[in-house]
């Protein structure tokens, strides 16, 4: 696991520039940098990410299940803060 990342994201969830859950990903009008699931998404929910992927042109990547998602209950969030998703973005790779 990568503290880094799930550093990053809860910093990302505590500014409130998260959106959480494949419905609410999909509904949204925020602008997108990164969009994140962990392994144990369902495919009908990621074939929802790849396309709100391809329609808004920002990167797909999976996670790990960290214990800051566990507690919300989430398998699936987007990232709407470039610096922070870039962070991420450069620790995953």
């Amino acid at each position: 696991m990568n503290s880094k990342v799930e550093t990053y994201i809860g910093f990302a969830i505590k500014k409130g520039s998260v959106v959480l859950g494949c419905d609410s990903i999909k509904s949204n009008k925020k602008h997108l940098h990164l969009l994140l699931y962990t392994p144990t998404l369902s495919d009908n929910s990621l074939s929802v990410l790849q396309n709100v992927s391809q329609r808004t042109g920002c990167p797909i990547a999976q996670i790990d299940d960290y214990e800051t998602l566990k507690k919300k209950n989430c398998k699936a969030l987007a990232i709407c803060d470039k610096s922070l998703a870039n962070a991420i973005l450069e620790n995953l790779m």
